[in-house]
This record gives C-alpha cells, structure tokens and sequence, in this order.
C-alpha cells in the first residue's frame, strides 16, 4: 500500500512538472482604427530576463526568403514582477532581449507598424495590409515568441473596433466575432501559420457542398464575385480528393485580395501556402468578376495542394520550422515540383505542361546548368522568387522527375500503381514517423511505397545539367 501510494505521489509530481513546463501563454493582439500600429502583448508564467529572448520570425514555411520583419517592430517593453518597465534591446540576430539581470518578467509588449511594413515590402505576398476598414494579418509578420516556448498551449485575444468582424483560418466561421474573439491554440507554429482578417470590408463565403468545411475569406477595392471564387475553389478540393483520395484537412480558407498597388515598386501576383488555407495578393486588374466554365485554378490547385506535400510530408528543414533565418531546405524541386505536376498534369488533365516544364530546363541560364538537384535547392532557399530562373528550374526539374518516375511505376507495375502511389508512400511514411525525411531516405520511401526501384531514375536526376 506504501509503495503503491509512493507510485502515484511520484507520477502526480512528474505530471505536474510537464504540466508546468507546458502552461499557456497568452496573446492579446490590439488594434484601433485610426492607427498604423498593432499593438502585442504576451503575459508570461515569471519568466527570469536571463533566459527571456523575444524571437522575430524572419521567414515562414514555403516563403523561401529572408524577410526583416524585425524592422517593423517598435516599443519593445518587458514588465516585471517588481514593477519595472524594461527596454528591448535588439540582439545579434532577429530578437530582442532585456539586459536587466535577475529580474521576473510577467509580460512582454511591443507594436508593430503595418503601414510602413507594407510600404517597405514590395512583394504583396509578404505583408500584413492596412487598408479601407481592413486589416489583414499573416500570424509570422507580426507574432513573435518566446525562445524554448514554441511548444507551449497559445490562447489568442483580439480585440479592435466593435463594431469590427474578425475572421481567421484558425477556425473559421460565417458567424464572426464583432470587436473581440478568442482562440486557443496548441502552439506557436499554429499561431504563425494563420491569417487574420478584420474589418467591415471582408467578405466571407461558405462552400456547403464541400467535404470539409470550406471558405472564402475576400478583401477587394474592386468589385468581385466571391460566388465564382467559391465554385473554382469547390473543383480544386474536388480534384485533390478525387487524385488522393482523401482529405487530410479539417477546414480549409481560400483569402484573397484585390489591391490597388500600393505604389508604382510593389508587385502582386505570388500566392502562398499555409497548413489549411492559401493567401494570394493580387492587385485589382486580376480580380474575379465572373462565372468562367474555362476560368485557371492551377494556381489555386497547387496551392491547396501543397496541404498534402510538403505541409504533411517534407524533408529536412522544412519542419520543425527555424522562424529567425531562412532554412537550408534540400527539397524544394519536390515540394513544389511534385505539387506542380500532381495539379497540372494530373487533376487539372494538362499534358502540354510537360513542353513547358522541358522549356524551362532549355532555356536555363548556365550557373543553374551546372547545379545539382540539391544544390539548386539549397540555392533556392533564400532566392527562390528573388531569381525566379532558380524558383522556375526548381519546380520544372521536380515535375519532370515526378513525371518520369509516374511513366516507370505504371510501365513496372502494369498500370496497377502510379505516381500518385508515390506520394501516397512519403504521406504514410510522415504520417507514421512523425518526423522530416533525411535526403538519402526519399528514395527507398518510393521504391519501397510502390513496389518499383526507382534508383536509376532517381541518381540520373540528380546530375548537374550540364557538368
């Protein structure tokens, strides 16, 4: 009887020990219409300065470049336990910590400056936008955290005007919040990885014959029909669950605006991926107005897609995610290629986009000719759409890979197995290990998914084009 209530004191005490190294930390996001500033603050469990370093994120999953967002961050305070008001200071890197020795920290606040944050950055994919009774978020633009608490439970407040809809992909609803909303939230990648969309202005949409529950969450300074954004986002998750054959999403956001350019520099028209939404930043001229049978959704397609690979299978770098740099990531020609040819050649029945991937390699410059697959990659990391023959050649490489690999599986197999069991075969893989692939992996997945020894494919595709 001794021991056994000795056991359960000790499990009790080690519960609680976890427990606490994983309590809650809560956001409260704050914003009032008349200003060009967001302001944040994190309430902390007595967090000592020694240890406290606000991290900025400078990159997200995808984006493939360095991003200052560190620029747009203003007023760093942390306040401690005896009441002392501590100044951050800005690190050697992207953070801020507080010099003061010895003292408790019990919060963190800081603001961040939307206006010059879309001012400066001139691809509209990589702001937050403050517009017309609109406020649109991307959660690594403006979050920071807290270096060694990514994985601790988030409850998120925001709050603004009351009169103010707030929408996120965090758990979206027709029924919005007006002026205040709660989320919780199981940890910073999450917190991170969602958009935020406030004001009268937003538009949202709800797709009831979907699968999933499906939405379209629209800012425009044009006229738009949402119903036929709506419809071309219905035949994409159509398409990929019919090519899947499953839907690994528990809802899923389409957010689009329709910008006047902010000024004659910026450019728009780069779409981004997220766990279970897209974000694309268009400017006005581009903007759906109606029902078109022949509209093109292969953007829309890959982007969704990109929900099956590489943000539930993906390699080294990739995940767990490094906010404060851009990471090394070795497989960007199969994130994104492999998304590529899934959506196009596959779901979309587009056979001539293989002429233009093969172009792409033709008319390749001579510094990405004597790149190996990996090293283009590696490249690509941080130069991805700034050189886009590099992002191009990238996805172009990937997609022909894929497509030879799909000729040799079906031929090896007489037709009873595809590329898409390829595919199938690094889910199942991620899914069941629970972590990235290492790059020396990635072929034996394949071969040993569908049954087929893909090596000689694999390391021909591998070479430089040219040595």
């Amino acid at each position: 009887m001794k021991l056994r209530t000795l056991t359960i004191l000790l499990f009790f005490i080690c519960f609680t020990g976890v427990f606490g190294q994983n309590k809650s930390i809560k956001y409260v996001l704050k914003h009032s219409v008349n200003s060009e500033h967001i302001e944040i603050s994190i309430l902390l469990d007595s967090l000592n300065t020694n240890q406290a370093m606000l991290m900025i994120p400078r990159s997200g999953p995808g984006t493939y470049d360095l991003t200052d967002y560190l620029a747009f961050f203003t007023n760093v305070k942390g306040y401690t336990e005896s009441n002392n008001v501590l100044k951050g200071i800005i690190g050697r890197g992207s953070f801020f910590i507080f010099k003061e020795e010895n003292e408790v920290l019990k919060k963190i606040s800081y603001e961040v400056n939307i206006k010059k944050m879309e001012n400066d950055l001139l691809g509209g994919f990589a702001s937050s936008k403050l517009r017309d009774n609109y406020l649109g978020i991307l959660g690594y633009s403006v979050f920071g955290f807290i270096d060694g608490l990514e994985n601790n439970p988030i409850v998120l407040e925001i709050n603004t005007h009351k009169d103010w809809p707030i929408f996120s992909t965090l758990k979206p609803s027709k029924n919005r919040k007006l002026g205040s909303a709660f989320y919780e939230i199981n940890n910073y990648a999450l917190l991170a990885d969602a958009q935020y969309l406030l004001g009268t202005n937003v538009q949202i949409l709800e797709i009831n014959e979907a699968k999933i529950p499906l939405f379209v969450a629209v800012y425009s300074e044009t006229p738009i029909n949402i119903d036929e954004i709506g419809r071309r986002g219905l035949l994409t998750l159509k398409g990929l669950a019919n090519y899947f054959g499953y839907v690994p999403m528990p809802h899923y956001t389409f957010c689009y605006e329709f910008l006047i350019p902010f000024s004659d520099r910026h450019s728009y028209g780069f779409s981004m991926e997220h766990l279970n939404s897209m974000t694309a930043s268009f400017d006005t001229s581009r903007a759906i107005v109606e029902y078109d049978p022949k509209a093109q959704i292969g953007s829309m397609v890959h982007h969704m897609g990109h929900s099956w690979v590489p943000l539930r299978s993906y390699g080294t770098g990739y995940r767990p995610f490094e906010w404060q740099t851009a990471p090394l990531i070795e497989t960007i020609w199969l994130n994104e290629g492999f998304t590529w040819y899934v959506a196009m050649y596959h779901v979309l029945e587009n056979k001539s986009i293989l002429k233009f991937f093969n172009n792409v390699l033709e008319s390749a410059p001579m510094y990405i000719q004597k790149k190996s697959l990996r090293e283009l990659s590696l490249l690509g990391s941080t130069q991805y759409s700034m050189d886009f023959n590099i992002g191009r050649n990238l996805f172009s490489r990937g997609a022909l890979l894929a497509h030879q690999l799909d000729l040799e599986i079906l031929k090896k197999t007489d037709g009873k197995k595809s590329f898409k069991d390829a595919m199938l075969a690094l889910l199942r893989w991620t899914e069941i290990n629970q972590r990235a692939f290492e790059y020396n992996e990635i072929e034996s997945i394949i071969s040993n998914g569908v049954g087929v020894d893909i090596s000689e494919i694999w390391n021909r595709w591998q070479e430089p084009m040219i040595k």
